[in-house]
């Protein structure tokens, strides 16, 4: 039987980010239930596609998934043939869960949890327009401990404006003390037409600084690993065992189907996505119509080009051999050029048949990425 993971996107959230692009709202309640029939409606059109296959993890993301009643995701859950081996994630914001909540996660089969921290600074987390406190987080995360969660990760945000260096590593010495299974610390990105993208054009916040994200970002590296939190990808640390298996699914070109609105799929071959309109969807899965957008068949080329990528971005590297296996290739011949430059650059090094970033080449990855491509 053959592997397959799921997502399930769950747009709607208590209050907008000031940093968020994602494809979420703040202000459409009154479509929730519709949307998530509509949900239902689509895994039940790609029923047929997914009863044959191996589940191995399903990922609801959003958005804010526990800003929903516990029945409306029991209903998503119950709707996929998963079983007990499955890893399944759920996200959720401090501040919107409580036992509740989080015992009823667990019955219907939840065991792993995702909390969006960010930050443990009450001033930094209201700049960033986040509905929690200091206090909620913790308490949120103990309260999952208590309820019987023994898989919990945690997102943290590096090089956000008027984020000193001591705000970031009081919290991440915070989440060590919490002996926490999975941190995720990502390098804000700014994006277009975002609020805080606005703030920063007008000189309302300062922009990011380059040097003190890369000064968090190897602190990072150093203190989780002194604590036996590994690194495995670019911003992704665990202890040995606590991989999040779903995202390692994307990150080795595992096949996914995506539902909800937005929800991207790379499935036989082709990559697809579904409509960003909410109306849109749910007019369209009510007259029982699927809508791709983009689809593109995944060729040789691109796949070869995926693969190299997303290798590099895990700590343990592009193997060479799969790689030649896979493609029916000599990856020491065919990309010479762009390895012999590499290694003179010292961002790359090649020991036991894999290929791995250097510290240098994690600072610089998309510059490696681009030799490559």
């Amino acid at each position: 039987m053959e592997d397959v993971r799921i997502y399930v996107h769950i747009p709607f959230c208590k209050s907008k980010c000031q940093y968020c692009d994602f494809n979420s709202y703040d202000n459409k309640n009154y479509l929730i239930d519709s949307y998530i029939n509509c949900v239902l409606d689509e895994i039940d059109i790609q029923y047929s596609t997914i009863k044959n296959r191996n589940i191995t993890s399903i990922f609801l993301g959003g958005g804010t998934p526990s800003y929903l009643k516990p029945h409306l995701i029991r209903s998503i859950l119950h709707h996929l043939p998963f079983d007990r081996n499955t890893e399944v994630t759920i996200e959720v914001n401090p501040g919107t869960i409580d036992r509740d909540k989080l015992e009823s996660y667990l019955d219907m089969g939840i065991n792993r949890i995702s909390f969006g921290v960010q930050s443990l600074n009450d001033q930094l987390l209201r700049l960033m327009g986040r509905v929690h406190t200091r206090e909620t987080a913790l308490s949120n995360i103990k309260m999952a401990k208590e309820v019987g969660f023994t898989n919990i990760s945690a997102d943290l945000m590096m090089g956000y404006p008027l984020q000193s260096f001591e705000i970031y590593e009081e919290t991440l010495h915070t989440m060590i003390e919490l002996d926490m299974q999975h941190l995720s610390c990502y390098s804000l990105k700014v994006e277009e037409n975002t609020p805080l993208d606005r703030m920063i054009k007008r000189k309302m916040l300062p922009e990011p600084k380059d040097e003190l994200d890369r000064k968090m970002y190897h602190f990072t590296e150093r203190i989780l690993k002194e604590n036996d939190i590994l690194q495995y990808e670019i911003s992704n640390y665990a202890r040995k065992g606590f991989e999040c298996k779903h995202n390692m699914g994307y990150w080795e070109l595992d096949e996914y189907l995506g539902f909800g609105i937005s929800a991207h799929s790379y499935f036989k071959g082709k990559r697809f996505h579904n409509t960003e309109s909410i109306t849109d969807y749910i007019h369209d899965i009510k007259e029982k119509r699927l809508t791709r957008f983009d689809e593109e068949v995944i060729d040789a080329n691109e796949s070869r080009k995926e693969f190299i990528i997303l290798g590099l971005r895990l700590n343990k590297g592009l193997n060479i051999e799969k790689f030649n296996e896979k493609y029916d290739s000599d990856f020491m011949n065919d990309y010479k050029t762009a390895i012999e430059k590499c290694l003179k650059d010292q961002v790359i090094s090649i020991k036991n048949n894999v290929v791995v970033l250097t510290k240098l080449g994690k600072d610089f990855a998309n510059s490696v990425f681009t030799e490559f491509m």
